[in-house]
C-alpha cells in the first residue's frame, strides 16, 4: 500500500509539471497551429524526464543530497548561487502565472471577481500549505490532477487520424515560409522546456528525502517516475490532438486558458467541463504548491538550513518563511495585471535557458562512482543523460532569439 500511495509523487509532479497552465494552453496552440507535427517534442521531452527524475531521485536516496545540495557542490558556491537565485525567479514567475490561472479556473466556475479570486487562490495555497503534510499535499492534488483523463477521452472520442499521428513522430518540417519555420522551432523548444522544467526534479528530489526512500525503495523511484510522467505525457498528447481537430481546420489560434479548457469538454455536455475545470485546477494548484516550496526547499538546501514539511514551522523558520514570501511576492506580480499567459511564455523560455545549470550536476552527481557506489549511473544511462544535456544546451541557446523572432509564438 505504501508503495502504491508512493506514486503519487510522481503523478502529482508528472500533472503539476506537464499538464500546468502553460501546457495546457502551449500544446493546445501548437496542436492549433501544426497539427501533429511537434508530437515528437512530446515524446523527446517525456524520455529526457524520466531519465533525469530517475537520476535525481536516486542520488536523493543514495546520497542524500536534494538537487540544490548538488548544484552548490558540483557548480561551486559562486555558480551555484546564480543558479540558485535564476532558478528561484523561474520559480516565482511560474507560481504567479500558476495563482493566476487557478483564479481564472474559478471565476469560470464562480463567476465572482477575478481580481478578489487571485488573492483567495493564494491564501488557499498557503493554508493548504500550512495545514498539510507534505504526502498529503501530493495525494490530494496527484489523484485529484487524475481529473485530467478527460482531456484524454475527448481526444479519443472525436477520432483522431492515427496515421498523421504516427506521422508526428517524425521531426521534418513540411511548412514552407520562414515565419512558419521560426515558430515551429519556438513551439519545439517550448515544448521540449515545459516538459522538463526545473521545478520538476526540484520537488522531486525532495519528495524522496521528505517520503524517507531507502536504497530498496530505488524500484519504486524508477516506476514513480515512468508512470508518472508517461501519463503526464498522455494528457499533454490528448492536448495536442484537441488543438489540431478543433482549432486547426478553422484557423483559430487559442490565446485563453477558457478555450483550452473548454477543448477537453467539447464532445460531451456541461458536467464533463465542470470535471475539465476541477481537473485543470488540481493540475495548476499543484503546480503553484510545487514551484512556492521548490523556492523555500532550494534555498535551504543550498545554504544548509533546517528544512521539511513534516517539521513544525518553528523548527525550520527559514524554510516556512521561504514558501510564505514566494507565494507573496508571486500575488504581487499577479496583482500588477500581468496576464497569466504572458507569464507562463517568459517562464518557459527562461526556464529552458537556466535547465543546463541544473541538469548538468544532476548528471555528474548520478555518473559518480564515489558518492553513488554500486547505485552509480550505466554508462548507457550516462550515455543518454548526456545526449539529452547536449540537446537542452542546444535549446537554451534558440530560445530567447526564438522568443524574440516570432513575438512569443504570434501566428
Amino acid at each position: 500500500m505504501r508503495k502504491l500511495l508512493g506514486i503519487t509523487l510522481g503523478i502529482m509532479t508528472a500533472l503539476g509539471g506537464f499538464v500546468d497552465l502553460g501546457q495546457i494552453v502551449f500544446t493546445t496552440q501548437a496542436g492549433a497551429l501544426f497539427g501533429y507535427q511537434l508530437l515528437w517534442s512530446i515524446i523527446l521531452g517525456t524520455v529526457g524526464i524520466v531519465v533525469y527524475m530517475e537520476m535525481c531521485g536516486r542520488v536523493a536516496v543514495v546520497a542524500g543530497e536534494p538537487v540544490f545540495a548538488v548544484v552548490r557542490t558540483r557548480l561551486g558556491t559562486k555558480f551555484g548561487l546564480v543558479t540558485l537565485v535564476a532558478s528561484n525567479l523561474l520559480n516565482l514567475i511560474t507560481c504567479a502565472a500558476e495563482i493566476g490561472g487557478l483564479a481564472i479556473l474559478v471565476h469560470l466556475l464562480t463567476g465572482w471577481p477575478e481580481r478578489a479570486l487571485l488573492i483567495g487562490s493564494c491564501l488557499a495555497i498557503a493554508a493548504i500549505i500550512y495545514a498539510s503534510s507534505f504526502q498529503w499535499i501530493e495525494r490530494s492534488f496527484g489523484l485529484s490532477g487524475l481529473l485530467m483523463v478527460v482531456f484524454g477521452i475527448s481526444a479519443a472520442v472525436l477520432h483522431p487520424r492515427w496515421s498523421s499521428l504516427i506521422a508526428g513522430l517524425n521531426p521534418a518540417m513540411h511548412a514552407v515560409s520562414g515565419k512558419q519555420i521560426l515558430l515551429y522551432a519556438y513551439f519545439a523548444v517550448g515544448i521540449f522546456s515545459a516538459m522538463l522544467m526545473e521545478y520538476e526534479v526540484h520537488f522531486y528530489s525532495t519528495g524522496a528525502i521528505e517520503e524517507d526512500w531507502k536504497p530498496n525503495d530505488l524500484g519504486e523511484n524508477f516506476m514513480v517516475a515512468m508512470l508518472g510522467s508517461v501519463l503526464g505525457s498522455i494528457l499533454t498528447i490528448a492536448l495536442m490532438v484537441l488543438g489540431a481537430l478543433l482549432f486547426l481546420p478553422h484557423h483559430v489560434f487559442p490565446q485563453m486558458l477558457s478555450t483550452s479548457i473548454m477543448a477537453g469538454a467539447f464532445p460531451f455536455a456541461g458536467k464533463a467541463l465542470t470535471i475539465a475545470l476541477i481537473g485543470a485546477m488540481a493540475c495548476i494548484g499543484g503546480a503553484a504548491v510545487e514551484t512556492a516550496l521548490s523556492g523555500a526547499y532550494n534555498v535551504c538546501q543550498f545554504f544548509n538550513f533546517a528544512w521539511g514539511k513534516n517539521r513544525p514551522a518553528k523548527e525550520v523558520p527559514v524554510f516556512t518563511a521561504g514558501w510564505v514570501g514566494m507565494l507573496a511576492l508571486a500575488l504581487i506580480i499577479g496583482l500588477t495585471g500581468l496576464r497569466p499567459l504572458t507569464l507562463v511564455n517568459i517562464a518557459i523560455i527562461f526556464g529552458m535557458v537556466v535547465m543546463p545549470f541544473t541538469y548538468y550536476p544532476i548528471l555528474s552527481a548520478a555518473a559518480d562512482k564515489k558518492i553513488m557506489g554500486k547505485h552509480v549511473n550505466s554508462r548507457a544511462v550516462t550515455v543518454v543523460g548526456g545526449v539529452f544535456l547536449v540537446l537542452i544546451v542546444g535549446a537554451a541557446i534558440a530560445a530567447i532569439p526564438l522568443l524574440w523572432l516570432t513575438h512569443a509564438g504570434q501566428p
